[in-house]
């Protein structure tokens, strides 16, 4: 039942948040006030250098903490409250902060790495490995603390509400970005948190989701034997822990990484041609504990694409828009009226095809 609208300007150019707060309120019917949230895009340029770290705490104890857990790990440029205002629905929220850091002072802390022997990574995953075990020791040693999002020149705002609460809380209204992905939570099997509202976040990678992942407990298993730690008690965790592993650690395409975690069906491979037969098996037998069950429509991006995908069997509606240089996605046609009214194409997904839109700008293997 939850709804997720995206959007892209390849150009570069930037989208009003306001409209997207719109645009997901008339999905309201999805949500139930228990989860709604926003991966903006573009937001930082002035700081696009640094990792942007948002952080919610429920205490000042925890704030405290976790501001002295931050600068013992991490150089911080600046530290600040994340803008919000009084919305008389939501009658408690934690406290958020956020810091535009860089590894350091201790970078070469061993205890934040987690690494196979032998292992040899370039000088950037060498500090993008930094951050993300960063972002897990931080999870584990802050009691009431975690981590919103930890990208660069991005962030997400999420929390307990309708997403166009939450939307007013954030000042999304305010914002504008060149990509925006937005969530409408219907919780079924996991507690309503601010932690557990989407999007879910690693790195530059964001998620939303719609759906069901069944596997989650294989895919966690998995994820913990490369250093990752679910702890934030939703199944959506394991999918951007899948991407950030699957492409920027094993460095498969998007395609590639799609393939895995939404294969086509044994019957469907045996009828490609034999060069892509060979090559869809080796990913479906290599990577299997990566393969996502459950019914699921999600949106994913990195700052440089946005991308949607169904499970193959297509249990989950996604729709795309095209309106000349941008792209919008999202559960239900209705929400393109007030984002693209004049649009070009529109369009449903397949099951288990991703559809991937890349900035222009941007060299990105799909």
């Amino acid at each position: 039942m939850c709804g997720i609208v995206g959007g892209i300007d390849t150009n570069g150019g930037y989208l009003n948040g306001s409209d997207f707060i719109e645009a997901i309120s008339v999905q309201k019917e999805r949500g139930n006030g228990l989860g709604g949230g926003y991966a903006a895009y573009g937001i930082y340029p002035h700081l696009k250098e640094y990792y942007a770290l948002h952080v919610a705490c429920d205490n000042e104890k925890a704030a405290r903490e976790a501001d002295d857990f931050i600068r013992a790990h991490l150089y911080v440029k600046l530290s600040e409250d994340i803008p919000t205002r009084e919305v008389k629905t939501i009658h408690w929220h934690p406290i958020m902060k956020r810091y535009f850091t860089l590894p350091g002072p201790n970078n070469e802390d061993i205890q934040l790495f987690n690494l196979a022997p032998g292992t040899v990574l370039t000088e950037k995953e060498i500090v993008e490995e930094y951050m993300k075990n960063f972002v897990f020791s931080f999870n584990k040693s802050i009691e009431g603390g975690f981590v919103m999002s930890c990208g660069k020149n991005m962030g997400v705002f999420k929390g307990v509400g309708y997403p166009e609460e939450i939307g007013e809380f954030f000042m999304i209204d305010k914002m504008k970005a060149s990509i925006w992905m937005v969530h409408s939570r219907f919780p079924t099997n996991t507690q309503s948190w601010w932690g557990g509202a989407h999007p879910f976040s690693m790195l530059e990678w964001s998620v939303v989701h719609n759906g069901e992942i069944t596997s989650y407990g294989v895919n966690r298993e998995y994820l913990r034997m490369f250093g990752y730690e679910c702890t934030l008690k939703t199944d959506t965790e394991v999918v951007s822990y899948l991407f950030d592993l699957l492409i920027r650690r094993f460095r498969l395409t998007l395609r590639e990484g799609c393939t895995v975690m939404s294969p086509p069906r044994w019957s469907e491979i045996d009828e490609m041609s034999e060069p892509e037969r060979l090559k869809v098996t080796k990913l479906r037998q290599y990577y299997p504990q990566a393969l996502l069950n459950g019914p699921f429509a999600i949106l994913v991006s990195d700052g440089n694409m946005l991308l949607g995908m169904n499970d193959n069997a297509k249990l989950r509606s996604l729709v795309v828009a095209k309106d000349k240089q941008r792209y919008f996605f999202s559960s239900e046609e209705c929400s393109f009226e007030i984002l693209c009214p004049q649009r070009e194409k529109t369009w449903m997904l397949p099951g288990g095809k991703p559809e991937i839109i890349t900035m222009k700008n941007t060299v990105h293997v799909a």
